[in-house]
């Protein structure tokens, strides 16, 4: 490890903190063998020794936007559900929730760099400018952001899918940051956090059908590393128009609310 690496560390927890991020994490590159080809941190960064995990969680209230203008005339019922999922909570929870993480992001890998470690950021992932390469790798962003940060202890990987994390559940979104510096890694979580099957709402209630389990049993007594469950991406895309659905899965998860 290198001198000064837990200094550094919390250099940089500051920074992301002071930047808007609520969580914050770090994986050695060794938490990422076995990874599949092509998605290892030294795939993608020669030589690197870290990856930094930053995340934001997302406004409760917006997730529940079907509770949102139930009386209001301004809102008639035919475009309400529309109006407040694609719009609302498309734009609030998504792309202003990605627009943070971006900056963030770039203002820890400037600070990086400044002291001499190569580093790299991505877009936050599914954004537009993302979509007409999605012919490559359909429903993939560049870097797995949500096994980063299970990886750097922020959270493990839920029935439906998405990083569930003991401060917030699943609603929170991730970035990274790929760095050549060797920086003291974060404890991995030691105790689950999803319910699994003894909840099961996120499966339950998806509008699209999108969540699959295993026909295999799952060891409910381990935390989930990877996942567990498959989403179909295309399906979920295809039919939270029509079911209303979008971030239902978020929403119905018990862990971390913050709100009733």
């Amino acid at each position: 490890m290198q001198e000064g690496s837990a200094y550094l560390v919390e250099e940089l927890r500051g920074l992301a903190l002071r930047e808007g991020a609520m969580l914050f994490g770090v994986a050695g590159v060794d938490r990422f063998d076995g990874a599949p080809r092509g998605h290892h941190l030294a795939d993608i960064v020669k030589s690197s020794l870290s990856v930094i995990s930053i995340g934001v969680p997302l406004v409760e209230q917006v997730t529940d936007w079907d509770q949102l203008f139930q009386q209001s005339e301004f809102f008639p019922p035919d475009i309400r559900k529309p109006v407040l999922q694609d719009y609302l909570y498309g734009e609030v929870n998504y792309r202003f929730i990605n627009e943070r993480l971006n900056q963030v992001a770039l203002s820890l890998t400037l600070f990086l760099q400044a002291r001499g470690f190569r580093s790299t950021l991505f877009p936050a992932t599914f954004g537009h400018a993302w979509r007409p390469f999605e012919g490559i790798a359909p429903h993939l962003g560049m870097f797995s952001n949500r096994h980063a940060a299970v990886r750097a202890g922020l959270g493990e990987v839920g029935l439906n899918n998405v990083v569930v994390t003991p401060e917030y559940g699943p609603r929170v979104r991730f970035n990274s940051v790929i760095t050549q510096a060797e920086l003291e890694p974060s404890l991995l979580l030691k105790e689950k956090v999803c319910r699994g099957a003894n909840c099961g709402a996120c499966v339950d209630q998806c509008g699209g059908g999108a969540i699959s389990l295993p026909s295999e049993a799952m060891d409910e007594s381990r935390v989930w590393l990877n996942p567990v469950s498959r989403t179909d991406m295309g399906l979920c895309q295809e039919k939270r128009g029509e079911a209303f659905c979008y971030g239902r899965c978020l929403k119905v998860c018990p862990v971390g609310r913050h709100t009733s």
